[in-house]
């Protein structure tokens, strides 16, 4: 092959683009296109690349590529002098700055790892992924107000960037900023409502007394989902409580045993209650025949409020609603004697 194709085919590894890091991850080494490829494919390609920065050791363009699949493959020692080869042949260039902190970060250079991502930022005010970065670094060191102005700043640009919301609203719980705290667990679950980090938010926003998200847990999984809501004073589900019992539904109905137990409280109003637990059972059923024709549901209303153990305090909550999958088809629930019975 010669030193030419050997250019062609470093332009078609690069052609994938930067992709967004993993979440909560400090490296994402793959392009977009580099994600499909197996180890085998990676390592022939890094083969390739050696030989074309031996040919060429003076292109900017090689040596970037080549540390960028040293990055994939888990070499960030051997990546870091390629990289860092580029950004001498290339100074103005910001993805090769950004990707140089990358690598330093990988091998524990922190301060490094700092300057490379603010350089960048000088070439690329707008570059999402550097802030992202450089706003982990400093939330690593402890230096929250500079990070979380990095998150702002990338949030400005990109307002659903995962990690920047998730990070964000850490960043508030560590400087006690109650009220900006909950707001921010809540933009988060607005845009990510499942998923492990979903979770920890729903307990966060719980542990403020905030819970307007729930974690529900049926059998072995869990779902968090919206507080369930209905037109004041009325059993009317509003479209956004309908949005959640379908996916409470299929849930349970791919589920082949168990007994959906829901339990609504509304304190001092026993009636509500029971017709509120009454219209989400009938929604439930009519959505998914499964769980009529099986009896799978059952209910719970209580004119009390429902008292919920957190870490320093019980919580209070007038209105709520509460699902989860009974361990054992019979299971009775005692939580007061002020309840309707189950159905």
């Amino acid at each position: 092959m010669n030193r030419y194709a050997l250019y062609f085919l470093v332009v078609a590894i690069l052609l994938g683009g930067c992709a967004q890091g993993k979440f909560g991850s400090a490296l994402q080494g793959r392009t977009e296109g580099q994600e499909n490829l197996t180890r085998g494919e990676l390592r022939q390609k890094a083969a390739t690349l050696q030989k074309a920065v031996k040919m060429d050791p003076a292109s900017a363009t090689i040596n970037f590529s080549y540390g960028r699949i040293l990055l994939a493959t888990h070499q960030p020692r051997q990546a870091l002098p390629y990289l860092e080869k580029a950004v001498v042949l290339d100074p103005d260039n910001a993805v090769y700055l950004f990707w140089l902190g990358v690598a330093y970060g990988e091998n524990k250079k922190t301060a490094q790892e700092r300057t490379s991502y603010e350089r960048a930022l000088q070439h690329d005010r707008s570059y999402v992924q550097a802030l992202i970065y450089l706003g982990n670094n400093y939330l690593n060191a402890k230096a929250f107000e500079p990070a979380l102005n990095c998150y702002q700043r990338a949030l400005a640009i990109a307002p659903t960037n995962a990690q920047a919301l998730y990070n964000r609203a850490i960043i508030y719980r560590h400087l006690h900023r109650t009220p900006e705290e909950k707001l921010a667990w809540r933009l988060y679950l607005e845009s990510y409502p499942s998923g492990e980090r979903a979770r920890r938010a729903a307990d966060h926003l719980n542990l403020l007394d905030d819970f307007s998200y729930r974690n529900h847990h049926l059998g072995t999984r869990t779902v968090t989902l919206p507080a369930i809501a209905f037109t004041p004073f009325t059993a009317e589900l509003t479209p956004t409580a309908q949005a959640a019992l379908a996916q409470i539904g299929s849930t349970v109905s791919h589920l082949k045993k168990g007994k959906l137990d829901i339990l609504v409280y509304r304190k001092n109003n026993r009636e509500l209650a029971y017709r509120q637990a009454l219209s989400i059972k009938k929604y439930l059923e009519n959505r998914f025949q499964v769980l009529k024709a099986e009896k799978r549901i059952r209910l719970s209303w209580f004119d009390i409020s429902e008292k919920r153990k957190l870490a320093d305090h019980t919580a209070r909550i007038d209105e709520s609603v509460i699902f989860f999958l009974a361990d054992l088809p019979g299971k009775k629930i005692n939580h007061s004697k002020k309840r309707g019975e189950l159905k």
